[in-house]
């Protein structure tokens, strides 16, 4: 009763209704660390078997050595060598993934800031340009001996020259 009582206090400021909440749920919540660590269950194997009460005894003492310790990740709850095998694959993967991801987004995002000051240096150059008058555009900007074009008979006489 008083862990409700505890629970009915907390919920409000949590703006979680305890209305949402049926008795049977909040006895089922527990903070204590023996339900935590007490790792998986095996006992509905040994139930339902013909296993005499002393082979019974040693495989839970054996299973409970085995397991002690170990708090299941969450990947396998009856396997402690397939749980931790999985958990750290994928942990290595998805840090792999969210790394790598990051960086090609960094790599190969757009590159916005540098319009605006390409824009801003575009301005500034036609400014200096028309102060000096000088065209906005230098039809020489290539010099005319390095541009190669071919001659006329070397395109042909069906060839059109769009100028």
């Amino acid at each position: 009763m008083a862990f409700q009582s505890v629970v009915r206090a907390i919920l409000p400021r949590l703006r979680v209704s305890p209305s949402n909440f049926s008795p049977v749920q909040i006895r089922l919540l527990s903070t204590s660390q023996v339900n935590c660590s007490g790792g998986p269950s095996f006992k509905h194997i040994l139930n339902h078997n013909d296993l005499s009460d002393d082979t019974k005894k040693q495989i839970e003492s054996e299973v409970r050595d085995t397991l002690k310790d170990w708090l299941p990740y969450g990947w396998n709850e009856t396997d402690k060598y397939d749980d931790i095998y999985k958990y750290k694959v994928g942990t290595f993967i998805m840090t792999v993934i969210v790394t790598f991801g990051f960086a090609y987004q960094m790599w190969y995002r757009p590159r916005g800031l540098e319009n605006e000051w390409a824009r801003r240096e575009a301005f500034l150059e036609l400014e200096r340009r028309r102060l000096l008058g000088l065209p906005l555009v230098d039809p020489n900007l290539i010099p005319p001996e390095r541009v190669k074009l071919p001659s006329k008979e070397e395109l042909g006489p069906d060839y059109k020259i769009i100028i």
